[in-house]
C-alpha cells in the first residue's frame, strides 16, 4: 500500500544580488553547502538557484535567487525581486564600482513591501581594498540595512552572516 503524506514544508524567497564578478554565486554556494573550492568560477548568465535548509529537520528552507550582475541580464531583474523575504546586495571591497553601484540595485526593489535587506562586503582576505569598512557601515544605516563583512572563499565572518540571516527566514516562516 503506497501511503502519501502532505509535505509540510515552508520555503522562503532569498534573492542575492550586485554587480558581477563580487562573489554572489560562491556565497550562495557557501550558504547552500555546495561550495567547491577546487571548482573554476564562472559567471552567472541570467539567474540560477540554491536551497539553503534553515531548519535541522527539514520543515524550513530558502530558495536562493543568485542573479547574474552583469548589467545586459538587468532587464529582468525588477521581477525578480517579487516576495522576496530577504535581499542580500553583495560588492567586493576590491572594486569601489560595485560598491557604488548599490544604490541601482536598490532602486530596483519594490519600495511597497518591508523586504529585509543585508549588506555584504565581500573578499575582505584581500589586500587590495578599495572600500573600507566605515563608509560601507555608513551607508547600510543609511539605508537600514544590516551589514556584514565576509570572505566567501576562506568563511572568515561567515558564520554571524549566516546566523543572522536564519534567524530572519525562521522568524519570517513561523
Amino acid at each position: 500500500m503506497l501511503v502519501i503524506k502532505p509535505i509540510g514544508k515552508k520555503v522562503g524567497k532569498i534573492v542575492i544580488a550586485g554587480d558581477g564578478a563580487v562573489g554572489k554565486t560562491t556565497i550562495a554556494q557557501r550558504l547552500a553547502g555546495t561550495l567547491q573550492l577546487d571548482d573554476d568560477r564562472h559567471m552567472t548568465c541570467g539567474l540560477e538557484f540554491h536551497d539553503l535548509k534553515i531548519s535541522d529537520n527539514g520543515d524550513l528552507k530558502a530558495l536562493i535567487w543568485d542573479l547574474g550582475g552583469q548589467e545586459q541580464f538587468h532587464f529582468f531583474h525588477n521581477a525578480f525581486f517579487k516576495d522576496a523575504l530577504v535581499v542580500i546586495l553583495v560588492f567586493s571591497v576590491e572594486w569601489y564600482h560595485s560598491f557604488l553601484n548599490l544604490e541601482n540595485w536598490i532602486s530596483m526593489i519594490p519600495e511597497d513591501k518591508e523586504i529585509e535587506m543585508f549588506l555584504v562586503a565581500n573578499k575582505i582576505d584581500s589586500t587590495d581594498r578599495a572600500v573600507y569598512s566605515e563608509e560601507a557601515y555608513e551607508f547600510a544605516l543609511k539605508m537600514k540595512m544590516n551589514y556584514y563583512e565576509i570572505s566567501a572563499i576562506s568563511g572568515e565572518g561567515f558564520e554571524v552572516f549566516v546566523n543572522e540571516l536564519n534567524r530572519k527566514i525562521k522568524r519570517e516562516l513561523t
